[in-house]
């Protein structure tokens, strides 16, 4: 399950919610009002443009002539357009360029391309080292950052004319996750180190989850999630000694001093995307409050 958090207007898009009949769907906090894309039967959700409000939906696998191809699909929320459409290759991760007139396609063995939304022709090719997942978005200088697998380095790729440069990490060791969130770049390393950092990658902070005890577990850089009110980073742990089912780690976004430390538990859910105020949802569908560990409720309409 995926889910894309809609801030300003205080929505989301979930990929599913069921497995029968799974499909996208839009809904409205506010008013506990939902719409079902049942035309796009398991499609998952995977980019969001805000302001052309469109949506990037991929298929499941589907076994082609010759080989598995997924569908991937930009749609128009408000009408429901199909504005692009390809079934190529094995797509699972896509990104827009601030204007929205390009996007930036991840497909199974195959290097990631830029593709003109309006003709549908590939414009660049990005190195096969960048995975979308791991890398994050700069809005304020349209540039992306990818970490590289293997080497001490970024990728940066421009999103107005989609040149590429690599740029050399500070930090001891491979990166692993890095997010952009209020004009600074959370950094992830292997080493289980998370460093706060300003526009030129200078660490401002930085907290060492190993230090918290042997028990700690090894964070996951893919849940790293920022309250909206810029006041909390939560980052997710896979099992620990003491608990199979795995932690989260609540941070002060200002500092990196530890301001809680959740246990997860058997039915519980782990979690699978950023909700409002202090809250993250769970893939039962339950809202988990950061500051007290508590999961208080149900998303409101999913009981």
């Amino acid at each position: 399950m995926n889910i894309i958090t809609d801030y300003k207007n205080r929505q989301l898009f979930l990929s599913s919610i069921d497995e029968k009949g799974a499909a996208p769907l839009w809904y409205d906090t506010t008013h506990e009002r939902v719409q079902l894309w049942k035309q796009y039967p398991g499609y998952s959700v995977v980019a969001w443009h805000p302001g052309n409000r469109w949506l990037v939906l991929n298929s499941p696998m589907i076994i082609g002539s010759r080989k598995l191809v997924s569908r991937m699909v930009v749609m128009n929320i408000d009408t429901q357009e199909e504005l692009y459409s390809t079934n190529r290759h094995l797509y699972y991760n896509a990104l827009f360029n601030a204007a929205g007139t390009h996007i930036l396609l991840e497909a199974y063995s195959q290097k990631p391309v830029w593709v003109d939304i309006a003709t549908g022709e590939t414009v660049a090719v990005v190195p096969s080292a960048v995975r979308l997942g791991d890398g994050t978005y700069d809005p304020f200088q349209d540039v992306f950052y990818f970490p590289m697998e293997k080497q001490k380095a970024y990728i940066r790729v421009d999103g107005a004319d989609f040149t590429c440069t690599k740029v050399k990490t500070p930090y001891p060791d491979l990166v692993s996750k890095i997010t952009w969130w209020n004009g600074q770049y959370l950094i992830l390393t292997h080493g289980n180190v998370l460093f706060c950092c300003d526009q030129q990658f200078q660490p401002l902070w930085q907290r060492n989850f190993s230090d918290l005890g042997g028990d700690s577990g090894q964070v996951h850089g893919t849940d790293i999630l920022v309250t909206e009110d810029d006041a909390l980073i939560c980052l997710s742990a896979g099992a620990t000694e003491a608990n199979g089912w795995g932690v989260e780690y609540v941070l002060d976004r200002k500092t990196g001093a530890v301001r809680n430390i959740i246990q997860s538990e058997q039915g519980r859910g782990r979690i699978i995307g950023a909700y409002f105020h202090h809250y993250v949802l769970l893939y039962t569908m339950k809202l988990l409050n950061l500051d007290t560990g508590a999961v208080e409720a149900f998303l409101p309409g999913f009981k």
